[in-house]
């Protein structure tokens, strides 16, 4: 080894990859896509993928229809299916919202 020359660094120290940290996804120089990875990965801001925007709508309409179908079997028309409609409602964006997020930590 020579003096003048430092020792290379071991892997784990190595220099971060042009773009980001290792391991991290690289938005590719295109803002939505950098949008999205923040929208995914630290949150706080609406998301704006029409996949994702679809799936809960989804996901919300049919929650809706069950709580409606609970309500009428549980209750009398008005209030009965009122409330089922509104715990559909929660329920439903709720639990959506939660499988978007595992989706969303994923990629």
């Amino acid at each position: 080894m020579n003096a003048s020359t430092p020792p290379e660094l071991p892997p784990v120290f190595s220099q971060p990859t042009p773009g980001g940290m290792a391991g991290t996804p690289k938005p590719q120089d295109d803002p939505k896509a950098a949008y999205n990875i923040l929208a995914d990965k630290i949150g706080g801001v609406p998301n704006l993928r029409k996949k994702d925007n679809v799936f809960q709508a989804k996901m919300v309409g049919v929650f809706l229809l069950i709580g409606c179908g609970a309500g009428w079997g549980l209750g009398s028309w008005p209030s009965g299916v009122g409330i089922g409609a509104l715990g559909g409602l929660i329920s439903g964006t709720l639990i959506s919202g939660f499988v978007l997020m595992i989706r969303g930590l994923r990629r």
